[in-house]
């Protein structure tokens, strides 16, 4: 512990060097790790996050699509790092019993991260399984480093990078992004979410998870049988429609699921025979709120309508404007940024890069979006990327405007719902609070009041669930209440 916290130190402020006050007499004590200093900060930062491992490899690729937060020279340097790293001996990460499972297990895997690796394998009953294995002391060291970096950032909270940069929150998202996938119950119970939905979408296929096998170290899935998206564009012609599908099929994740693949990028995306998109590799899922998820509606409309006042309405209801930020030159910056993307010839239109430009604007108004928002949105910029590799003249808007004015009173109706209940809640919290300080009033007049705020609640739920009940009701709550009061 007291050797990680110092290489975890001396590491870091050497990467930080220029930023931290008196730092040359205070580079002393972490001599070893002054070589970081040959390379240049941005370099130096990605060189830091592969020395010190899997924690720090995960965080740096979390700080990679941040450009609301890094410069471009940073953000390019931190694409740069790989989670690739030599596979272990296939006998020293799975238990001896487990392996009588099998009729056979490929001893080389398909694929080997510094978190988990993952093999081919044969069941007794010849059903073909991909089986994904957490290497070991991962789940320690993650642990301990995310212990050791919550006490650094807050020995460190006075400095402006700690600050500007947000790394206490980051800290707390890396925990809960790292510990969720080293917990492979999490990912199959994904997959069966995942799995219900496709029974409502006929483009998407999701592996069953061979649950008698798997918990939280391994899982055993259905080993995908199909092409893997990139090769399949090698051997077949442009398909508009195979490309329309797919995004059609991410935008009902998105907005009717509320539920997305987090990482959706070609080597997760295989095709089958039918032509249905089969997704692997849900180590990451992000998942919103109903506020996100109305808000988020409302920000891609506003883009899809290049309406900057939309927008911006959203980004206040997400609540990420900082005080005191010009709104007449924020919708003036969105504005220009739309005509870029719109009146680009269709050739030049990179769905990533336009997105890594929209970050770059909201740093340069101190706009911080929530992870789980960013996560969103790269997934909508990696949607558009693969549907025009798979049809290079496709375009998102005349697909994706349609469908949100569609499904738009869809939503107005559940956020009148949601908001309706939440304000009669609200309304009979605060009555009951006003009759408990009346308790001298009349058992009548004690009725009476305890009426109000129950029928108040009763025209809520009416009005949310059957609307059409709501004027009949409100004439015999009127005449039972003048009853009441006239008693």
């Amino acid at each position: 512990m007291i050797t990680r916290l110092y290489q975890i130190i001396g590491t870091l402020f050497f990467c930080f060097y220029e930023k931290i006050p008196l730092s040359s007499i205070l580079s002393l004590p972490f001599f070893p790790y002054k070589k970081l200093l040959r390379y240049p900060p941005p370099e130096r930062l990605r060189r830091a996050c592969e020395n010190l491992g899997v924690t720090f490899i995960k965080l740096g690729q979390m700080f990679s699509t941040r450009i609301d937060l890094l410069p471009p020279e940073y953000i390019k340097e931190l694409q740069k790092l790989q989670d690739s790293v030599p596979p272990l001996p296939l006998n020293s990460i799975l238990p001896k019993n487990f392996l009588k499972n099998f009729e056979e297990i490929q001893e080389i895997p398909i694929g080997s991260g510094s978190v988990a690796q993952v093999h081919k394998a044969k069941l007794k009953s010849g059903k073909e399984v991909a089986v994904k294995i957490i290497k070991p002391d991962v789940e320690k060291v993650i642990k301990t480093d995310i212990k050791i970096l919550k006490t650094i950032l807050s020995l460190f909270s006075f400095l402006s990078v700690v600050r500007e940069l947000k790394l206490k929150q980051v800290a707390e998202e890396l925990e809960t992004i790292l510990l969720d996938e080293i917990d492979l119950s999490k990912e199959a119970s994904y997959l069966e979410m995942f799995k219900n939905f496709s029974k409502e979408e006929k483009h998407l296929y999701i592996p069953e998870v061979i649950w008698k096998l798997s918990n939280e170290r391994i899982l055993v899935t259905e080993f995908v049988k199909g092409t893997k998206l990139v090769e399949f564009v090698k051997k077949h012609e442009t398909d508009k429609e195979l490309a329309e599908n797919f995004v059609k099929m991410v935008n009902k994740m998105v907005f009717e699921f509320n539920t997305f693949h987090g990482d959706l990028h070609p080597g997760n995306i295989f095709i089958t025979e039918n032509k249905e998109f089969a997704l692997v590799d849900f180590g990451i899922v992000g998942r919103l709120s109903p506020d996100t998820a109305s808000h988020f509606l409302l920000f891609s409309l506003g883009v899809m309508e290049k309406d900057p006042d939309i927008i911006v309405e959203a980004l206040e209801r997400i609540n990420v404007l900082p005080p005191n930020i010009n709104i007449p030159l924020l919708k003036r910056e969105i504005l220009k940024f739309l005509d870029k993307y719109y009146n680009r010839p269709l050739s030049s239109i990179d769905a990533e890069k336009i997105f890594y430009e929209e970050l770059s604007a909201a740093r340069k108004f101190k706009i911080v979006l929530p992870e789980e928002l960013v996560t969103l949105m790269k997934t909508i910029a990696h949607t558009e990327s693969i549907a025009r590799l798979i049809f290079p003249d496709f375009r998102l808007p005349p697909l994706l405007k349609p469908y949100l004015k569609k499904l738009l009173p869809k939503f107005v109706a559940k956020e009148a719902k949601r908001r309706t209940l939440k304000t009669a809640l609200f309304v009979d919290r605060a009555l009951n609070e006003v009759t408990s300080k009346r308790k001298e009033k009349t058992e009548t007049n004690q009725l009476t009041t305890l009426t109000l705020p129950a029928l108040i609640i009763s025209y809520g739920i009416i009005l949310a669930f059957k609307p059409i009940m709501l004027l009949p009701f409100i004439i015999i709550s009127f005449a039972t209440y003048k009853v009441l009061k006239n008693s």
